[in-house]
């Protein structure tokens, strides 16, 4: 006859075989160690940005290039600006000129790009309208990499963004829905805005009128 056990020793019993706790933070840790940081960013030899838009406008689409080189801690190089006419084919009014952007906005610049935080994903841009479509890119060269931040979206901080990286020729890609790329950009955009657009601007628009 098989003796029955006490409830007390039965607690006992199973106390012993409670399940292990699982650390679920773990996996997210190994995602964050697997994307890169953006620190070469300031390690920048070259810098070209392309700031546009297209949209319904009698002026569109607008051209901003830029093509900037590192030189004695500034960034100096020249500016394309270009307008053109809605409803007629090609540009109506363009100008070239240079640029100089001094050591201390350089320098917060890079810095401010290189803290954008990666995540995996697909971009998708924010189209929250019609007839407006920005399209920004930032393209950053140093000895072995070329970081490129760019955006189609919508909005003051235009999120989100693309971020590709080449180095050895592979291209990797990745998303950021931070607002640190437009916020880096806004502080060298008062120095890139002195290359005339608004004049180039009211140009065009003087001579649509007669």
């Amino acid at each position: 006859m098989s003796k029955q056990l006490s409830p007390l020793l039965l607690i006992l019993l199973c106390g012993s075989c409670s399940q292990p706790q699982v650390n679920n933070s773990q996996p997210s840790r190994l995602l964050l160690a697997s994307l890169p940081t953006l620190s070469t960013v300031k390690q920048a030899a070259t810098v070209e940005i392309q700031n546009d838009w297209n949209g319904y406008s009698d002026i569109t689409p607008i051209l901003r290039h830029y093509k900037l080189k590192l030189d004695r801690q500034q960034l100096v190089g020249n500016a394309y600006i270009a307008v053109g006419g809605y409803g007629a084919a090609g540009i109506r009014q363009q100008r070239t000129t240079r640029v100089k952007i001094p050591t201390e906005l350089v320098t917060k610049f890079l810095t401010t790009l290189s803290k954008t935080p990666l995540q995996s994903g697909v971009y998708k841009p924010s189209i929250l309208r019609t007839d407006d479509y920005p399209a920004i890119e930032i393209k950053i060269k140093t000895d072995r990499k070329q970081i490129t931040f760019s955006s189609k979206s919508q909005g003051v901080d235009r999120l989100p963004w693309k971020i590709s990286i080449v180095e050895n020729n592979i291209k990797k890609e990745y998303i950021s829905n931070s607002a640190i790329p437009a916020q880096a950009f806004r502080t060298i955009d008062p120095i890139l805005d002195r290359s005339g657009i608004e004049q180039i601007i009211q140009r065009r628009r003087q001579k649509k009128k007669k």
